[in-house]
């Protein structure tokens, strides 16, 4: 049994969002062990790409975290657009130096954070896999490398152990009317490819937008990129490959075509996309995010597609609410209030905002494969920028406000969809370029008294996610 002068918790998963939230916790006097399935140093898959934060996700960890982030990431202020015809054009993120992207490769971030929660006091135990949790007592049931199983109590279980939860799923089965969960693949998978690019301004993350596939390039600090193809899957288990690529030559050609002004920067994309199956991407959803004392954290309540790059920020996110609410509750004392009253808090906070970064994510991925290509679109969005500059407290765009500011998804999604209505009303018929000006002046006009306010509805049970582009 755990002390009862100390508070204590389990946090399955040490992954970057497990040694964040333990960080936070040990910051307030509570005991924290973290178990982890895998090894010290677990490689990768083979399919990677990097984690892009912003000022939503950053702001949440420490200050000394963060300036290592920085120092250890790529600072991205654009996007950098190959077209077909082999022009290049430029996007900026924001409207301010404030307004951009830190790329870094997970096993930077992991590390920095692996060793954040260790100076603080956690105590990580490595090939230790969740097999079941008891959200009542709370405990969890443990096995090591050797084989040998034993359960461990705490005063809070914490789950954090990704898309692929144990705790979730234990959970759920043990549950099921009383966390929904649902899982869904898209049409798209990735897969990471190698490219000689140190040339490329690091400045920007570069995309090759096709249709229903793009190529991405991630600027990394020592001016290398990490490469990825995004585009729609076929077959199943061993067989399964990338449309229309079955083999190396139906690789060159399609390379060849599509990315002609790279693709002698690809010596090795054959091997890199017929060898390796490619990854799925999937969308998982739950509510709510607790039960009793056992909380999801992260991907194992909220995994989203990565078109949007919010993933990990929606995770720190996660962590810095989940902290914030256990300290104003007095969770480190004995005489603390109830935990699982606060848990359901934490539920009615984070469930909306994650549901509505799944939607979001499959969304922008239209917004990547095509419409960045799109001269209507960048006439659209060059004004919403504009009217965004003349009129900061009516409009902001939506990726402004997602990924640089701190209202939750939910509303960025809701307000913006009943502004870009107006907007669209006002747009109908009328050359974005030629008559911007005057766009702006008569919505500012009419809305310029408008509010907002977020409605109070119970979480809702998670909806099915299709792929906008082909299931």
């Amino acid at each position: 049994m755990p002390d009862r002068t100390t508070r204590s918790v389990v946090i399955i998963g040490a992954g970057p969002v497990g040694c964040a939230l333990a960080t936070l916790l040990r910051r307030q006097g509570v005991a924290v062990d973290v178990y982890e399935r895998g090894g010290e140093s677990s490689g990768g898959s083979g399919h990677s790409f990097n984690l892009t934060l912003t000022s939503r996700g950053l702001d949440c960890l420490p200050r000394s975290v963060k300036r290592r982030l920085y120092l250890q990431g790529a600072v991205l202020t654009k996007r950098i657009i190959h077209h077909r015809d082999g022009a290049i054009s430029t996007q900026p993120y924001g409207t301010d130096d404030a307004h951009h992207l830190v790329s870094i490769p997970r096993g930077v971030l992991q590390d920095t954070l692996r060793d954040q929660a260790l100076r603080a006091g956690a105590r990580i135990h490595y090939e230790h896999a969740c097999v079941d949790v008891d959200t009542a007592r709370p405990a969890v049931l443990l096995r090591d490398r050797d084989g040998a199983t034993g359960w461990v109590e705490a005063d809070l279980v914490v789950g954090c152990d990704g898309a692929n939860s144990s705790v979730r799923e234990a959970i759920a089965t043990a549950h099921p009317t009383e966390l929904w969960v649902t899982r869904d693949h898209i049409a798209h998978g990735h897969a990471e490819i190698t490219m000689d690019y140190a040339d490329a301004d690091p400045t920007g993350m570069h995309l090759w937008p096709r249709g229903d596939h793009f190529l991405q390039a991630q600027p990394n600090r020592d001016r290398t990129f990490t490469t990825s193809l995004f585009k729609p899957v076929e077959g199943e288990s061993r067989e399964r490959h990338f449309a229309e690529l079955p083999s190396p030559d139906a690789v060159s050609d399609y390379c060849a075509t599509e990315f002609p002004d790279v693709v002698d920067r690809m010596a090795e994309v054959e091997h890199d996309l017929t060898d390796r199956r490619p990854g799925r991407l999937r969308i998982i959803s739950c509510a709510p995010y607790h039960h009793r004392r056992a909380v999801l954290v992260g991907d194992a309540a909220h995994a989203v597609v990565p078109f949007f790059g919010q993933g990990v920020n929606c995770s720190f996110e996660d962590t810095a609410a989940l902290a914030a609410l256990l300290a104003r509750s007095r969770f480190a004392s004995a005489a603390g209030d109830p935990v699982d009253v606060t848990l359901a808090e934490y539920s009615a906070v984070r469930v909306r905002a994650g549901h509505a970064l799944a939607d979001l994510s499959l969304r922008n991925l239209e917004e990547l494969s095509e419409q960045v290509d799109s001269s209507t679109f960048l006439a659209r969005r060059a004004l919403e920028r504009r009217l965004h500059e003349l009129h900061p407290d009516l409009f902001t765009p939506l990726y402004q406000l997602v990924a640089f500011s701190t209202t939750s998804y939910d509303t960025a999604q809701r307000v913006h969809q009943e502004f870009s209505t107006a907007l669209d009303r006002v747009c109908a018929g009328r050359d974005l370029r030629l008559e911007r000006d005057a766009i702006i002046a008569e919505f500012a006009e009419r809305h310029s008294r408008d509010r907002f306010t977020l409605p109070r509805r119970p979480p809702p049970r998670p909806a099915r996610h299709r792929s906008r582009l082909g299931d």
